[in-house]
């Protein structure tokens, strides 16, 4: 700091001896400080307590460290209660710890800085596609709509094709039942055939030939109940009874014949019988074959009827997700204009925002990169006066004056 010199008013001058000399003068009582130093050394206090003018910049800065993005929370609040201490220190005069902060403020700053670019750079970008996105939502709404329209016209289809199977699925399921039907009364009555013939074999050739050699009244019963239900003449099956009661020398001419009647009888069933087993080979086959055919039939209408099926879920699903995709873009098209309208006030923002951020930047640069001012040239001596003037007549030559009280006070004041 400069010194400041004591004011003139705190030098004393020595007046020449007159003609009627004036008493002497042994020594100048104390004397007190002038109000003018009095001034200086109260401002230079003062000066010591003024406040920092870069208080509301440190500030500025600790902020956008506090918020910035992308860094601990931790390290930020470190820096942030760094700025003051690093910044207010001149850069020639900075600690090398503080030069490390400062630089990692900067590092903070500068992705600020970026992030909000980035952010400008994407809106813009947007807003100036508006056009193009605009154009892109009414296509997507045209186009939605579009192929809802054609999946409902599948739709319709699908469903049609499927009632028609499901009708031809009906029909051949009920020409199966008819087929089976036929089967299993055709089979049972080939069964018949093939269980008569085995009864009249067996009593052509046991009860039959039995009570031809014997006469037996429990052969004859079992021979005579047998043979009714063959279907043979009751008047022979009556003679019969009668025949084979008498012994074999009883027996006469009719005896005889009704033995042979017997025979041909028996002989005409069984000739019947293997007829129509042999007749009802081939319609059996044949009846087997209508169930196979009709139950491949009715499998293949199933099958396709599940097919048609699966088509018709499956244009639903799609038809449904049309739908689906035909509101979203609808929802888009109405909503371009509010979020157009909230871009333009994004970008905006973001604009001001790098503004700001832009500015506390450059402040930061400016204390970053401020250096100790030079030291004030120092004040030229004072121009010597003249003999003439240094003793005007009747002047005495100045008497340096006794040291003041307060010039310690002041002196320290403006070291």
């Amino acid at each position: 700091h400069d010194r400041v010199a004591s004011p003139p008013s705190l030098q004393l001058v020595s007046v020449a001896p007159l003609a009627s000399p004036l008493p002497q003068v042994s020594a100048m009582p104390a004397m007190k400080r002038p109000a003018a130093a009095s001034g200086v050394a109260s401002a230079a206090k003062k000066g010591r307590r003024t406040a920092d003018p870069d208080l509301a910049k440190y500030d500025s800065i600790a902020a956008v460290v506090r918020d910035a993005d992308g860094y601990p929370s931790g390290i930020k609040a470190m820096l942030a209660s760094a700025v003051k201490v690093s910044l207010a220190a001149p850069r020639d005069l900075r600690h090398g710890f503080a030069e490390s902060m400062v630089a990692m403020m900067e590092e903070v700053l500068k992705s600020v800085e970026a992030s909000v670019r980035q952010k400008v750079a994407e809106l813009e970008l947007k807003v100036g596609e508006s056009d193009q996105e605009k154009a892109v939502r009414e296509a997507a709404v045209d186009s939605t709509t579009a192929s809802c329209a054609v999946l409902t016209e599948a739709l319709e289809g699908a469903k049609a094709k499927l009632t028609a199977a499901n009708e031809e699925h009906a029909k051949a399921k009920a020409a199966l039942q008819a087929a089976e039907a036929a089967q299993k009364s055709g089979d049972e009555a080939l069964h018949a055939a093939a269980d008569r013939k085995a009864q009249l074999e067996a009593v052509s050739t046991g009860d039959f030939a039995l009570v031809k050699e014997t006469t037996s009244p429990k052969l004859l019963k079992a021979f005579l109940k047998a043979v009714q239900g063959f279907g043979f003449d009751a008047h022979l099956v009556k003679a019969a009874e009668s025949t084979f009661a008498k012994a074999a020398g009883d027996k006469g001419m009719f005896d005889g014949l009704v033995v042979t009647e017997l025979d041909a009888a028996f002989a005409a069933a069984l000739a019947a019988v293997g007829e129509e087993l042999a007749s009802g080979e081939p319609a059996k086959a044949e009846r087997a074959a209508s169930v196979e055919a009709a139950r491949a039939e009715a499998a293949a209408k199933a099958e396709v009827e599940q097919a048609l099926k699966a088509k018709l879920c499956e244009t639903q699903a799609v038809l449904s997700a049309a739908v689906g995709a035909k509101k979203a873009a609808e929802k888009a098209a109405k909503d371009f204009g509010p979020e157009m309208k909230k871009a333009s006030a994004d970008l905006a923002a973001a604009d001001k925002e790098l503004a700001e951020r832009l500015a506390v930047l450059a402040t930061f640069e400016v204390l970053a990169a401020r250096t100790m001012p030079p030291p004030p040239e120092p004040e030229a001596p004072p121009a010597e006066e003249s003999p003439a003037e240094e003793k005007a007549e009747g002047e005495a030559p100045p008497v340096e004056a006794p040291p003041v009280e307060g010039d310690a006070v002041m002196a320290e004041a403006t070291a």
